[in-house]
């Protein structure tokens, strides 16, 4: 996937920008708070229709204004599409999806029509924080293949919500446990199989290539990366086991007023020659694991859909060394890439790219171009973008 266009309307510190990105690799240089990230995210947005930073979407809107939007023209190996996300804060908190200028109703109905991968220093929380991180970094790349899968998740966590709300009555107000909660657990079980089943085998497809790519970005040969997945149930195990199991469990959940078994309690096992990343390893194992697994997402999307996806790395080559970055930049040669850096000499060694300043001024960002690569077609920042 290439995008050929982003245009931003009071996004975060952009008043209006409209940016035609090189088909290769895009440097974004400037200070701390600059506005750098904000263009990633910009571009998040119209691949996942949320934000990689915050959850709530009034903080992407300028202050002062009352509407942002964000939107990317994206050319697949078959497609062309026009993503568009419009966000309205105030009590209502309106968030609009347009695809190709028409208002889309569900937020699954966006998903797959643009993908990206991103990194960035807080995705070393893959390593180092508790499950919930690794299965969402898992959730968030199924779903950009997969809209049963993403709408499987969503029902998911209705029913699981309307079965620790029984729980949560019955322990209050010290009666039993209403019989509709098995309706709920029903309806549990029967997403339950289609979320283990796809996570199983798109851990399956990461575990060869992040191991690949640990080795070739640290250089280090006789250090193995280790991925596999640690779930509820046995992959031959389905629907009726885990009937079962959250029938056996009801008393404990009563208790806890939550539900303690399913694929929301799953996780991600990561090793390095055979011994847990997140007590042994040093905080440069750390970064390349985390960067490994993004990097092996980026191939599983790609040879999943036929397409490449977009790469975004936020701030992330001051963290490498010289090695690292140069064995970093044979592996993303072929995929349109995002680099935010606040020190353009830490691109040095990148030879095919533009690059691009960024200032904050009066609270307002602007860009400035600066070619310091080969080149084959014409940039163009304007002030005015068309939203039409």
């Amino acid at each position: 996937m290439i995008i050929e266009q982003i245009q931003l309307r009071h996004f975060r510190n952009y008043e209006d920008l409209t940016l035609e990105p090189h088909e290769g690799i895009n440097i974004f240089f400037g200070q701390n708070g600059s506005g750098k990230t904000n263009l990633l995210e910009a571009i998040h947005y119209c691949a996942l229709g949320k934000s990689h930073r915050v959850n709530q979407d009034a903080h992407a809107v300028m202050i002062g204004e009352t509407a942002a939007s964000c939107s990317i023209r994206v050319r697949g190996s078959l497609t062309r599409n026009e993503v568009s996300i419009r966000l309205q804060p105030g009590d209502l908190s309106v968030k609009s999806v347009w695809i190709d200028q028409k208002k889309v109703h569900r937020l699954s109905e966006m998903m797959g029509v643009f993908r990206c991968v991103i990194f960035s220093p807080e995705d070393l929380a893959l390593i180092k924080d508790g499950p919930s991180v690794r299965r969402k970094f898992l959730d968030m790349m199924i779903s950009q293949v997969s809209r049963p899968y993403f709408i499987a998740l969503q029902q998911y966590r209705v029913a699981m919500e309307q079965r620790n709300a029984i729980l949560r009555d019955a322990r209050i107000n010290q009666h039993a446990i209403s019989p509709m909660i098995a309706d709920f657990e029903r309806a549990m079980a029967e997403h339950a199989s289609l979320i283990l089943r796809e996570r199983i085998r798109y851990t399956d497809s990461l575990k060869n290539e992040s191991r690949r790519l640990y080795q070739e970005i640290s250089g280090q040969k006789n250090e193995i990366f280790q991925v596999s997945y640690h779930g509820f149930l046995k992959p031959e195990e389905g629907v009726d086991t885990f009937l079962q199991m959250l029938e056996s469990s009801r008393e404990d959940d009563l208790r806890q007023g939550v539900t303690t078994v399913g694929p929301h309690r799953d996780d991600l096992n990561l090793k390095l020659n055979q011994k847990g990343m997140k007590m042994f390893a040093s905080q440069g194992q750390i970064r390349t694991a985390a960067l490994s697994l993004k990097l092996s997402q980026l191939r599983v999307l790609a040879e999943s859909t036929g397409d490449q996806p977009v790469l975004l790395l936020d701030d992330v080559m001051s963290e490498l060394d010289l090695n690292r970055r140069m064995n970093l930049l044979r592996e993303i040669g072929n995929t349109q890439t995002f680099i935010t850096c606040s020190d353009e000499s830490d691109l040095d060694e990148c030879q095919n790219h533009r690059t691009y300043a960024v200032r904050n001024t009066d609270g307002k960002a602007t860009l400035s171009e600066k070619q310091t690569g080969p080149v084959s077609e014409k940039i163009s920042v304007s002030e005015e973008p068309d939203f039409s």
